[in-house]
């Protein structure tokens, strides 16, 4: 007997990402403003609604490499979603005006979980 799987979700992974709601808040960024800094808890993820933001590490001698740069559609900040709660790897920049939505890594991970074949979709894969 073949049972066929049918998919019943309701997820709308652009609609998640386009409206601020419970966990999730839309932030306007100046040129040069940051979203987090190298060391800063990893606390949330942002997603790029618009403009472009570089992100960037300075090692221990104080140099800095820019590692990418990123445009609207983009995450940044992933590495909150890691099993255990950690510090920011690198510093993300707004280049010029940027508009992001800022998830909490707790709504991050409840929805990953909950609706983990959207995860794909969202482009993120949980560690």
């Amino acid at each position: 007997m073949l049972m066929t799987y049918k998919d019943n979700s309701t997820f709308d992974p652009a609609a998640f990402l386009a409206h601020a709601d419970l966990g999730r808040r839309i932030i306007d960024m100046k040129p040069d403003q940051t979203f987090f800094a190298q060391g800063d808890p990893a606390d949330s993820v942002f997603y790029l609604q618009s403009g472009r933001a570089k992100l960037t590490v300075v090692s221990h001698e104080g140099k800095e490499a820019k590692v990418t740069l990123l445009s609207a559609g983009d995450f940044v900040g992933e590495e909150s979603l890691s099993a255990v709660l950690g510090l920011r790897l690198a510093t993300a920049t707004a280049i010029n005006a940027c508009m992001a939505l800022r998830i909490g890594r707790l709504e991050m991970i409840r929805v990953a979980h909950q609706e983990h074949r959207c995860a794909a979709d969202l482009g993120l894969a949980l560690r």
